[in-house]
């Protein structure tokens, strides 16, 4: 298991790193046993960048100084594994294709678990659970999760609410009861509708959560909490399968948080649930 994910957080937001800290980030990545054996200094000299860029890498990718990101590489580096995502290329066997598939959807997920804060899990889960309404809404493939969220916790008693639209959506922010909450979902982490319905969550007072990928982008910004997935490379075979596998297994871990806080109710409602369904399916 990935401890705290070190290269994931790396490669999520090298990308959108400036110069300096791209060449550190690189440099880690490249050589990642030669790291845990240096300064700041030696690393900055290393990469042709500088100890203050390494320290600003430590702070913008949520590590608590070099020492702190050295102990995580350490212990992560028994587990690398280069092969990275693997893509479907032409002819592909159906045993090599569910293999890849497999292994796409196991690696997503533990990186992802991994980059997970258990603060900001146990946080958003006491929001959850306060909240009189949850209100979720994403776009496109997001949708796919928003809906899982209303599925998982309904049965559990919870209030969720995901509407067809985001008009529809709007009114109901306008109007939304004392400690509503609005949870938006957003692979990449700038989808327009996301953003402004954050913003008017915002100004009628709901908290709001967001779902994305690590890194700085603008739902991370806005929203007051923010879980985040690992960064996924699609290319034009992949689609969306490795962006969703991250996304719910980040919803999975809330929801299990939740049920294992809340054990004897949630349980107890999941099977009074299901025993309305069995007696509706015979009705």
């Amino acid at each position: 298991m990935i401890r705290n994910n070190i290269l994931g957080r790396i490669k999520s937001v090298l990308d959108d790193l400036p110069n300096s800290e791209r060449k550190i980030g690189e440099y880690i990545l490249t050589n990642p046993e030669e790291t845990i054996k240096m300064t700041t200094a030696q690393l900055g000299t290393a990469a042709e960048s500088n100890s203050t860029a390494v320290i600003r890498l430590c702070n913008r990718i949520g590590v608590n100084g070099f020492t702190k990101l050295k102990v995580d590489l350490s212990a992560e580096i028994v587990s690398i594994d280069e092969s990275g995502y693997a893509e479907i290329e032409a002819d592909e066997t159906i045993s090599d294709i569910k293999s890849k598939l497999l292994a796409n959807a196991f690696k997503s997920m533990e990186e992802t678990s991994a980059l997970m804060n258990e603060f900001d899990i146990e946080r958003v889960v006491e929001l959850i659970e306060a909240a009189s309404i949850v209100y979720v809404y994403g776009v496109g493939n997001s949708r796919i999760i928003a809906e899982n969220m209303v599925q998982k916790w309904s049965r559990v008693g919870k209030i969720v609410v995901c509407p067809t639209d985001n008009h529809q959506l709007v009114s109901m922010l306008g109007a939304a009861p004392k400690n509503a909450l609005f949870f938006g979902i957003s692979n990449s982490g700038e989808t327009r509708e996301i953003i402004e319905l954050i913003k008017l969550a915002k100004k009628s007072s709901l908290k709001t959560i967001g779902l994305t990928q690590f890194g700085q982008n603008s739902i991370a910004n806005k929203a007051d909490y923010t879980i985040q997935t690992v960064k996924t490379i699609e290319t034009d075979n992949q689609f969306i399968s490795s962006s969703l596998h991250a996304q719910l297994i980040a919803i999975d871990v809330l929801f299990y948080a939740f049920l294992s806080k809340n054990y004897i109710t949630s349980t107890e409602r999941i099977k009074q649930s299901r025993e309305e369904m069995d007696q509706y399916k015979n009705r």
